[in-house]
């Protein structure tokens, strides 16, 4: 089998999604499986939390996965919040990758800690403003997707955060 490597990007092209040549480097085999992948780097500001979410559900219907865009949605909100709280104003990375039968999302920030599940996800529930203490997104996360990690980039610092649904 020939090993095949392609740059391209699939990007947001004058209100629809198109492919241009350029960014991610992609290996795979030629005759074999190649992971279809999007990307787009968003400001990290609370605002940009609902067009990431928007961008996914579109995405991911167009992959024909409409039945996992409930679970998506969720996910790369809570993902993208982590990302917004760990690097406020700057450039964070959202990736949508299809492998075979499952979709794994992606968001990649440039601070460098790992993001924390709550221990006690209950312990704020006396207080008045329980709801927007935080703590809870990654037990979300945990729930609604079959895998989850986070992987340093220690090369250009930060950190990709994935979900596997």
């Amino acid at each position: 089998m020939q090993t095949v490597t392609m740059r391209y990007d699939d990007c947001a092209v004058n209100g629809g999604y198109g492919r241009r040549k350029c960014g991610r480097e992609t290996t795979g085999m030629a005759m074999g499986h190649l992971p279809m992948s999007q990307a787009l780097s968003f400001t990290a500001a609370e605002s940009a939390v609902p067009a990431i979410r928007r961008w996914v559900s579109i995405v991911i219907a167009q992959y024909g996965r409409r039945d996992t865009c409930p679970d998506a949605e969720l996910i790369i909100s809570e993902l993208a919040t982590n990302a917004v709280k760990a690097a406020p104003g700057k450039l964070i990375k959202v990736m949508i990758t299809l492998d075979g039968a499952e979709s794994v999302l992606s968001v990649w920030d440039p601070a460098p800690e790992p993001p924390q599940v709550s221990a006690d996800p209950l312990a704020d529930l006396d207080d008045d403003d329980f709801d927007h203490n935080g703590g809870r997104g990654l037990l979300l996360v945990r729930s609604a997707a079959l895998a989850w990690g986070c992987t340093p980039t220690p090369d250009r610092g930060g950190k990709w955060v994935w979900a596997r649904i």
